[in-house]
């Protein structure tokens, strides 16, 4: 009778408790522990099993993502050469059979490098099919579905794009799925002579994904975004309909259970950001309950053999563990005379309640305190989560939130770096609060300028304020706000305010509500870019590329922004500048050399930015070897202000009031080919490919008129000549000039101050 000398009398004890709470363990029945076993292992196994399948598609992404960017990249350096940009022509309009040679060495050559190529080729409307693999076919060897399919990708509006099929130009060719790589040639042109294609069949995929089959029956597959089947490591030949069926049942989810045949599979999904492909691994799931039945046999032994031990070790091991609680109760009793009316588990349970209830009211009152939903619709958009919205869906959500859909828009990225001498107001643990104040002193400051906009936090302690302004009329003429001067002024405030240096990013300026993600990574672009530029002051640009230490980066990024803006004065000085630089550090004339083809190479591509074609500013001559031939760095400043930067800085200038000007007489032709019925500023205005705000305000400046002035006056013209020149009636004349007759007598008379019969009179 001895083991009852382990309980004490008192009847409500927590070692009592806990001896015949492990006593009832003890003997609890084995067969319901291995269940719970078997079902937690089955858990297990899936859910472990599932995150090794994401790697595992991630790492087949990944892979595959790379060999197609790598194959886009390096097509378009080769296309992006001199020999593709301009001197094509010449042995084009020349020597054709020396231009095939010439072309079919040089993808000869990129297809021997890229060995994940099934066919590289270069289609010339009219002229050749060249590739390394079929040689030279002419055009009417190719089957026409082909040939109408190259000029249907001639016609698209984009530059390059990957399609998810192989195009066989002649009957022998070998069919497969698999993807191509479409660039239009020459690259960049409004208006092509062909195409480069690179093709990659499903097998060369395949081989990338690899084979990561770990269970029986488990395979893997890839899916484009239209549904089709890029590429499967399954040797056995599923139906069409199975692979449709695992695509709807799990329409939004990254893993699910599908059923087939019934058959239960597990299902993981990813999607690729590259490519927009969806890789999707399927294993049986009776394989997966195989091994946790083992597991569950198992974890049965260890449990039987634990049941024993736990009977003898409960009486003296819950003896030595509630020693502590003894001592803590010991402890307790001594510093206050609080009775325990129960166990001492039960007293510790109520003050946990009390706890988590006012963790609970805590909670309750922290939710209502989350950002105004107007806040976190505006971030969403900033972050391109409506992008594939139509333009009805996207506008009304902008009508519910009380924002616009045209004006003339832009954003602003803005953050603070924090002083190395810790010399401004603030520490590193205010970042929250400073970011509130700007916050609050940006919001103040927009109406200043008679503007609006919308100030939110995003990633890397920086905020991002949309800002428009939004004239009442489509018509009403104003002159384009200048963001960077607000910008300056909002960051010469917020660094005073701050002590602190305070840099902002600045997009170009938008016209649409679907142009603002592009505006805010244009903007986060230039805000990151300040590593290089410098901080403390507004960015227009995404910064440069990093290059060698000894490379003067900031002169050559402020060079380009020079040119970007149309700046020659901020140009030449930066010319200067860079050259003063290149005589102190360069140590012989290579060096000289080597920076000035850096520079001429960032040159060009600026002007490539600016769609300042190379034939502007070279006609016959390689700019890289007249470069060679100068003599003396003043030789080479002299050559750089002629031949680069007057004819960019010129076209800069005269591109933007070009396009105005070229859209408007486009709106003017369409005038004058539609007055004779109802037209519109909406629909002229899609008919351009314009906002009706942008056709409003340039037409206006442009013609110094308004659009209904101007249709209304070409209208009474060709009345007026119908008039004197015909006997037309003048109920039909209305008609032919787009009136009604009633509406035709008031508008002639307030136009000319006479009917439409007096005129006839007054002209015989």
């Amino acid at each position: 009778m001895k083991i009852f000398n382990f309980f004490p009398k008192k009847k409500k004890s927590m070692l009592r408790k806990m001896i015949i709470v492990s006593l009832f363990i003890s003997i609890v029945p084995t067969v319901i522990t291995g269940l719970g076993s078997y079902l937690y292992a089955s858990s297990v196994v899936e859910t472990e099993v599932n995150k090794a399948n994401y790697q595992i598609l991630k790492s087949a992404s990944e892979n595959v993502d790379k060999k197609l960017q790598a194959i886009q990249i390096n097509l378009l350096q080769i296309l992006n050469s001199p020999y593709f940009l301009t001197e094509y022509n010449d042995d084009l309009e020349v020597d054709q059979i020396d231009f095939f040679g010439k072309v079919y060495k040089i993808l000869g050559a990129f297809q021997n490098t890229n060995k994940d190529l099934n066919e590289l080729a270069l289609y010339i409307r009219d002229t050749a099919y060249i590739s390394p693999t079929n040689g030279t076919i002419r055009p009417d060897v190719i089957s026409m579905a082909v040939r109408d399919k190259f000029d249907h990708e001639m016609k698209s509006d984009y530059r390059l794009r990957w399609l998810n099929e192989t195009f066989p130009v002649t009957p022998n060719s070998v069919t497969d799925r698999g993807v191509t790589l479409v660039n239009k040639f020459p690259l960049g042109s409004n208006d092509p002579i062909g195409l480069v294609l690179a093709s990659v069949n499903s097998t060369q995929i395949r081989e990338t994904i690899g084979d990561s089959k770990v269970y029986k029956g488990q395979f893997m597959f890839v899916v484009s975004e239209s549904g089709k089947l890029v590429t499967s490591t399954s040797n056995e030949l599923q139906p069409s309909n199975f692979y449709e069926s695992i695509l709807q049942a799990g329409e939004g989810k990254s893993k699910y259970n599908f059923t087939w045949d019934g058959t239960q599979f597990l299902v993981t999904s990813i999607s690729s950001n590259y490519s927009g492909w969806k890789y999707i691994d399927v294993i049986p799931v009776n394989e997966l309950h195989a091994k946790s039945k083992g597991i569950a046999s198992i974890t049965m032994g260890i449990v039987l053999f634990f049941i024993l031990v736990s009977v003898g070790g409960s009486f003296f091991g819950n003896r030595k563990i509630y020693r502590p609680v003894e001592r803590l109760l010991a402890n307790i009793r001594s510093d206050s005379d609080t009775e325990i009316d129960s166990d001492e588990m039960g007293f510790f349970h109520r003050n946990w309640l009390e706890l988590r209830h006012t963790a609970s009211q805590l909670k309750n009152e922290l939710t209502h305190q989350q950002p105004i939903i107007r806040e976190s619709f505006v971030l969403q958009m900033l972050q391109g989560q409506f992008a594939y919205y139509t333009n009805n869906q996207l506008g009304e959500l902008l009508k519910r939130y009380q924002l616009p859909d045209q004006g003339e828009f832009a954003v602003l990225a803005v953050a603070f770096d924090m002083d190395t001498d810790r010399q401004g107001k603030f520490l590193d643990s205010d970042k929250e609060l400073m970011l509130f104040s700007m916050k609050n002193i940006i919001d103040e400051f927009i109406p200043l300028n008679n503007w609006r906009g919308v100030t939110v936090n995003v990633f890397n302690d920086s905020l991002a304020t949309w800002i428009w302004s939004a004239p009442e009329t489509p018509e009403a003429d104003k002159e384009e706000p200048d963001f960077f001067a607000f910008a300056e002024n909002m960051r010469h405030t917020l660094s005073n305010f701050l002590q602190l240096p305070v840099t902002v990013g600045l997009s170009v300026i938008g016209y649409e509500a679907k142009e603002v993600p592009g505006l805010y990574r244009q903007a986060m672009l230039a805000l990151e870019s300040r590593i290089i530029t410098g901080r403390n002051m507004v960015l227009l640009d995404e910064g440069s590329l990093a290059s060698e230490s000894s490379y003067p980066v900031e002169l050559e990024q402020h060079y380009e922004n020079s040119l970007k803006l149309g700046n020659q004065e901020e140009a030449e000085r930066m010319l200067n500048d860079f050259m003063e630089t290149v005589s102190r550090q360069a140590r012989s004339p290579e060096g000289v050399l080597l920076y000035c083809n850096q520079l001429l190479a960032a040159t060009m591509r600026t002007a490539y930015s600016l769609k300042v074609e190379p034939k502007q500013l070279f006609e016959q001559y390689d700019p890289y070897t007249h470069l060679r031939k100068l003599k003396s760095i003043e030789d080479i400043k002299r050559w750089f202000v002629t031949a680069l930067i007057s004819p960019i800085i010129t076209a800069v200038q005269g591109n933007r009031h070009g396009e105005y000007e070229r859209m408007v007489m486009t709106a003017v032709t369409y005038i004058h080919e539609h007055y004779h019925r109802e037209i519109s500023l909406e629909e002229c205005a899609d008919y351009c490919g314009v906002s009706t705000f942008q056709i409003s305000k340039w037409f206006k400046k442009i013609k110094q008129t308004a659009f209904i002035d101007y249709l209304t006056e070409y209208r009474i013209e060709k009345a007026k000549q119908l008039l004197a020149e015909t006997d037309l009636p003048v109920s039909e004349i209305s008609n032919l000039v787009g009136y009604q007759r009633q509406n035709f007598m008031r508008v002639f008379k307030k136009q000319v101050g006479i009917t439409p019969g007096q005129y006839r009179e007054s002209v015989k």
